[in-house]
């Protein structure tokens, strides 16, 4: 009995066999397959790019019928319901003239007696149901005072600029916050860099004032 406990203890404390293989450096990557991995990465990065096109056009292709389906809606109400509920949002009577394309006493006569044609009910209508979609889906609270602010502080042109320039696609677009600025300028006026470029800056005076100088002083 002794024995075998014995022979089972030298069995267990016997040093294990040594591995006398060198471990094997890690093979350098060939110039081979640096190119197909370049040229896979390339290819992945050109579908990335065709999908992200194809659904940025499929959404905002989604937006634009969302869009035309609330204007239709909107559309069934009267004209001087419609100017009311506009005018309850904040807009100002100017304002809704130039979005509309109209003087300001056409609006107001619109709203006293009527008198709207099909087109300027349909500009109504769809200005209406562009408020209700931006509100509800990207949160925009007191909405008209939203169109009245610039799109940036370096250029001054607004939501308002846009939809008098019938381009109710680039307001989608500020409002969801899924297109750049920049690109949504050059999509207005592909020469707004020149055309709002100042040759003054504003700066602040060692008295707190604001004051304003020449770029070139």
């Amino acid at each position: 009995m002794t024995g075998d406990i014995q022979r089972t203890l030298r069995t267990s404390t016997a040093p294990a066999a040594v591995n006398l293989v060198e471990p094997q450096e890690p093979t350098a990557t060939s110039a081979s397959q640096m190119s197909d991995w370049t040229e896979t990465a390339g290819s992945l990065r050109s579908r990335a790019q065709h999908v992200y096109q194809d659904t940025t056009e499929f959404h905002k292709d989604l937006l634009f019928r969302t869009w035309q389906q609330r204007t239709n809606m909107r559309g069934k109400q009267a004209p001087a319901s419609l100017l009311e509920e506009l005018s309850d949002l904040g807009f100002s009577w100017r304002d809704l003239a130039r979005m509309v394309g109209v003087s300001v006493p056409a609006v107001q006569k619109w709203r006293r007696s009527g008198g709207v044609s099909g087109e300027n009910r349909r500009h109504l209508a769809s200005l209406l149901a562009l408020c209700d979609h931006i509100s509800e889906h990207y949160l925009i609270q007191e909405v008209a005072s939203w169109f009245e602010m610039p799109l940036t502080d370096q250029v001054p042109v607004t939501p308002i600029d846009l939809f008098a320039e019938n381009r109710p696609d680039l307001i989608l677009d500020h409002a969801s916050g899924h297109s750049d600025v920049e690109n949504i300028l050059t999509a207005y006026n592909p020469e707004w860099r020149e055309r709002y470029r100042s040759d003054f800056d504003v700066y602040l005076e060692a008295d707190g004032a604001m004051s304003i100088r020449s770029r070139g002083a």
